[in-house]
């Protein structure tokens, strides 16, 4: 079946109509043509519409709910009227449509005014919550639209210290907005977006084709984590070159191949290749392997705090980094990603767009 679309997108009934125009011209040798006629305005018109939707098939006026509530409030047709500037003939005569079109009388008139039948309580309760659940509904889809409610996905290659400020004053702002994090490589972080399955993501290399966007966000140093009864423990700055002898000890995961690609480049210029082991597990644990006497190895975008007991993290010399980026895809219509983009920019991530 082929959809077709109103200037706003949406799809319309044109082409299941039509389809049945055609089989119902071919059947109409079976079928007389009254009949025929009958079933196509059945299809196209209120009862076809009213199955589709679970509408009734004819939507009253809303001010004939406005009208019947303001009677109620007031007590009287005539002060109704006169709370909202129109004719009392026009109140009655549209409380009358819609007792008409409910099938029920909904007031008592009498000389002191009007009130509601035990049918009109009980509709106008029922009809109060249907206005709620749309008011709900509106609400809702409006800050949608605006990026304050929905959900975001997001990759990351890298422990996000620098992303830190910038996540936290999103969910402060946007706490309506469910996130999820996942932690990859950069290559199936990149992967990700263009298949999206995540709106964004945070790698130290941009892998894809030329629709992906990126944001450069500078450079993350790196660090080395030793034993503490490595005798480079207490340096306050090494230079790569010093650890060429060590056994690394990287994650297959996050950061962990970009590391394992940078030392192998790096160690072209050594007389030696690097040492090199690559486990399953995530920084946390490859930290602690290394107080246990496993290796060393290199984190980054790292403090201080990430340390624990046993280990020293010593800053690598300042050209041993890796750059940060921000990548998404420019067709992703998800407003809350422009939102996570634009408070990022705000934070001071970012250094330029591509």
């Amino acid at each position: 079946m082929v959809e077709t679309r109103t200037e706003s997108g949406r799809p319309t009934l044109a082409e299941p109509i039509n389809e049945h125009t055609t089989a119902q011209t071919a059947a109409n040798s079976v079928v007389k043509e009254p009949e025929a006629r009958r079933l196509e305005t059945d299809l196209a018109g209120d009862a076809y519409l009213a199955r589709r939707s679970g509408m009734p098939a004819t939507v009253p006026d809303f001010r004939l709910f406005q009208y019947a509530f303001a009677s109620v409030e007031h007590g009287s047709f005539r002060r109704a009227a006169a709370a909202l500037n129109v004719q009392q003939s026009t109140i009655s005569r549209s409380v009358r449509s819609l007792e008409d079109r409910v099938g029920a009388k909904l007031f008592e008139r009498g000389h002191a005014g009007i009130r509601p039948t035990p049918a009109g309580n009980r509709f106008l309760e029922e009809v109060t919550l249907g206005f709620d659940h749309f008011r709900r509904a509106t609400r809702r889809v409006g800050a949608l639209q605006r990026g304050e409610y929905g959900e975001l996905a997001i990759a990351v290659s890298v422990p996000f210290i620098r992303l830190g400020h910038a996540f936290k004053r999103f969910r402060e702002r946007y706490g309506g907005i469910s996130v999820e994090i996942v932690e990859a490589t950069s290559r199936a972080s990149c992967a990700s977006v263009q298949r999206r399955t995540v709106d964004v993501a945070f790698v130290t290399k941009v892998a894809g084709h030329g629709e992906l966007r990126s944001l450069p966000m500078g450079n993350e140093r790196m660090l080395a984590v030793l034993p503490k009864s490595h005798s480079l423990a207490g340096a306050r700055r090494l230079n790569l070159e010093e650890l060429h002898r060590e056994r690394f000890i990287l994650s297959d995961g996050g950061s962990g191949p970009e590391i394992e690609d940078y030392l192998i480049r790096r160690a072209a210029k050594w007389a030696v290749s690097p040492n090199i082991q690559l486990h399953h597990v995530g920084q946390c644990n490859l930290i602690k392997m290394v107080a246990m006497g496993f290796g060393v190895t290199i984190v980054v975008g790292s403090s201080q705090r990430a340390a624990t007991d046993g280990v020293a993290l010593v800053p690598l010399a300042a050209r041993n980094a890796l750059s940060l980026h921000a990548v998404w895809m420019d067709t992703n219509p998800n407003p809350a990603l422009k939102r996570l983009l634009d408070i990022v920019r705000e934070s001071g991530c970012a250094r330029m767009a591509t």
